[in-house]
C-alpha cells in the first residue's frame, strides 16, 4: 500500500540462490509468441519464458497511443503433465516490479512450481513495461509540503497521459497477457497494493478468477485518514511488549512516545543526511514508528529504548534510525529501494484511484479548505500517541498527498462489487501498521468466501518470514482451495526487544 512497499531484502537475497537459465520474447508487437533470446534479457529462473504485449495507454481513448507491457511466465517443473493452474503475483507499491522479483518468488513458492505456472507482469510504467517519468519525484523532497507540491507538478507534466496509469488499466493489461498466453483462469496473488490491484482485476474480470490470496490487504474503500493504521501501531507496540518477558510495558512505551512527539513538535531535532540538513519532528517520529512496525520483527523492538533514550536527551539512536529510513518531516518515503520501483508511477496510481478527502472537481482553494475542516473535526484520541496532524502527514498515499493533483475529472475507481464468488485467503501480520488485520478483514468482507489468517510476530507481507510457514499455508490454499493446517504459525518467535 505504501511507497515503502515492503522490505525487499528478503526477496532480492533469493536471486543468487536460484539457477540461471531462461528465454525471452521477441520485441514488442501487438502481442507476440515468446521466442528464445539471451537469458540475461529474461529472468534467472529455469523454465522461464518472457514476452510483451502492446495495449492502449487509455483504452477509452485509443488516440493517445499504445504502451508495452512485459511479462515472465515461469513454467511448472513436472513437464509430464499440464499445469494445474497459473498463479499471477503482484508485489505491491504501487510501482514495484514483479519481474525483478522472479527468482525470489521461484524460491519462495518452489513447491507450488512443481505443478503450477507462475505469471509475473510488470505493471505499465514500471521496469520493463515502458517506465513512466514526470521528473519530480526521483529525488524525494524532505518536507510534506514539498512532496505534495511535487505530486501535483507530476500530474501537470503528465497531462492527459496520467489517465493511463490506473489500477483498472493495469488489471486489463494482466488480462491481455492472460488472453495472449491462452490461460483460462488465474489464481490471483497480491501483496500490499497488489491486494488492491488483484481485487480490481476480480471486479473487472470475475469469470477469469479461480482464487485469490491477499497478503497484507486493504479494501477498495480506503480510509484516507489512516485511522486503522494508528490503531494498529498502538496494538503492535503493546503486543511486542506483552511478548517480551517483561523487557518493556506497552502502555508506558505509548506514553513515552506521546511525550517525545510533543517535544519534537515544539523543538524538532536537526540532523544531516548526505550532507543536507533535515528535521526530525513529530511527523518524522510517527513515520519511524510506523515503518518499524511495518518491517517487524526487525526494528520494532528497538522503539522502547530509542524513545526512552531520546527523552533523556540522548538522541543518537533516534537520529541513526532517521538516517536509515530518511523520513520526511511529513512523509514516510524512503530514499532507496533495492529493487526496481517507480515512485512517480505510485503517485499517479494513488491520485487516480484512491478516494479523496475533498471534492475532486473543486478548485484548489476549496479543496484545501475542505481538507483542513475535515482534519480539524477528527478526534485527537484516534491518533494517540501521535498528533492527528503528524499521523495524517506521514503517509505518502493518505491525507493530502493528491490535493494538488490537477485532473478534476479523471478516472474514478469504483469501490463496490460485484466480486466473484471464489475462495479467498487473506493473510495479515499482527504487528503490521501499514495494512493491519483490521483492513485485511475489511478486504475479506468484499468476498463471500474469504478466510483471514493472522500471522503472529511479523509485520508487512508475512510470507517473507524466514521459516517458510506462511508461504506453505498460501501454497496449500492455492492448490486445494481450502486453508491447510496452520499450526506452524505458533513457532514464529516474538520480536526481540532491545534493553
Amino acid at each position: 500500500m505504501k511507497l515503502i512497499s515492503k522490505s525487499t531484502g528478503t526477496l532480492m537475497a533469493g536471486v543468487a540462490a536460484v539457477a540461471a537459465a531462461a528465454t525471452v520474447a521477441a520485441p514488442a508487437g501487438r502481442a507476440g509468441t515468446p521466442q528464445p533470446t539471451p537469458s540475461d534479457e529474461c529472468v534467472p529462473v529455469p523454465g522461464a519464458v518472457c514476452g510483451t504485449v502492446r495495449t492502449p495507454l487509455v483504452r477509452a481513448r485509443p488516440g493517445l497511443g499504445d504502451i508495452t507491457v512485459a511479462y515472465a511466465l515461469i513454467k511448472h517443473r513436472d513437464t509430464s503433465r499440464p499445469a494445474r493452474g497459473t498463479v499471477t503475483i503482484n508485489p505491491g507499491g504501487p510501482g514495484d516490479s514483479a519481474i525483478a522479483s522472479a527468482a525470489a518468488y521461484a524460491r519462495m513458492f518452489g513447491d507450488l512450481l512443481k505443478d503450477h505456472d507462475l505469471l509475473l507482469v510488470d505493471p505499465r510504467g514500471v521496469n520493463r513495461s515502458d517506465p513512466v517519468s514526470c521528473g519530480t519525484l526521483g529525488s524525494l523532497p524532505a518536507t510534506r509540503e514539498a512532496f505534495v507540491r511535487a505530486v501535483g507538478e507530476c500530474g501537470r507534466r503528465l497531462g492527459v497521459r496520467a489517465r493511463g496509469y490506473t489500477s483498472a488499466e493495469i488489471a486489463d493489461d494482466i488480462d491481455a497477457v492472460r488472453a495472449e498466453l491462452g490461460i483460462g483462469r488465474l489464481d490471483l496473488f497480491g501483496e500490499s497494493y497488489g491486494t488492491y490491484l488483484m481485487t480490481v482485476y476480480a471486479q473487472r474480470h470475475p469469470e477469469r478468477v479461480r482464487s485469490l490470496v491477499l497478503s497484507s490487504a486493504y479494501p477498495l474503500a480506503v480510509d484516507m485518514w489512516g485511522r486503522p493504521n494508528a490503531r494498529a501501531a498502538r496494538r503492535a507496540l503493546r503486543l511486542v511488549c506483552r511478548r517480551s518477558a517483561g523487557a518493556c510495558d506497552g502502555d508506558r512505551v505509548l506514553r513515552d512516545i506521546a511525550r517525545l512527539s510533543r517535544r519534537l513538535h515544539d523543538r524538532p531535532i536537526p540532523y544531516t543526511l548526505d550532507g543536507r540538513q533535515r528535521r526530525l519532528d513529530d511527523t518524522a517520529l510517527a513515520s519511524l514508528v510506523y515503518g518499524l512496525a511495518k518491517t517487524a520483527p526487525a526494528g520494532i523492538g528497538d522503539v522502547p529504548a530509542m524513545v526512552r533514550r531520546a527523552l533523556r536527551s540522548d538522541n543518537a539512536p533516534l537520529i541513526d534510525a532517521a538516517r536509515q529510513a530518511a523520513p520526511m518531516s511529513g512523509s514516510s518515503l524512503r530514499r532507496d529501494d533495492p529493487q526496481p520501483f517507480n515512485p512517480e508511477l505510485a503517485a499517479t496510481v494513488v491520485c487516480n484511484d484512491y478516494p479523496t478527502l475533498w471534492n475532486r472537481e473543486a478548485p484548489l482553494p476549496v479543496r484545501l479548505r475542505q481538507f483542513s475542516a475535515g482534519r480539524a473535526a477528527l478526534p485527537d484520541h484516534d491518533y494517540r500517541p501521535f498528533g492527528k496532524r503528524a499521523w495524517t502527514s506521514m503517509s505518502y498515499d493518505q491525507g493530502d498527498t493528491c490535493i494538488r493533483w490537477p485532473d478534476r475529472r479523471g478516472p474514478a475507481q469504483p469501490t463496490g462489487g460485484p466480486f466473484p464468488d471464489v475462495p479467498v485467503l487473506v493473510t495479515s501480520g499482527d504487528l503490521d501498521a501499514n495494512t493491519p488485520t483490521e483492513t485485511g478483514r475489511q478486504a475479506a468482507r468484499q468476498f463471500r468466501r474469504a478466510t483471514v489468517v493472522e500471522v503472529p510476530n511479523v509485520g508487512h507481507v508475512p510470507e517473507h518470514e524466514p521459516s517458510g510457514c506462511v508461504a506453505a499455508v498460501q501454497t496449500g490454499f492455492i492448490r486445494d482451495l481450502r486453508v491447510p493446517d496452520t499450526s506452524c504459525l505458533a513457532a514464529i518467535p516474538p520480536a526481540p526487544v532491545r534493553p
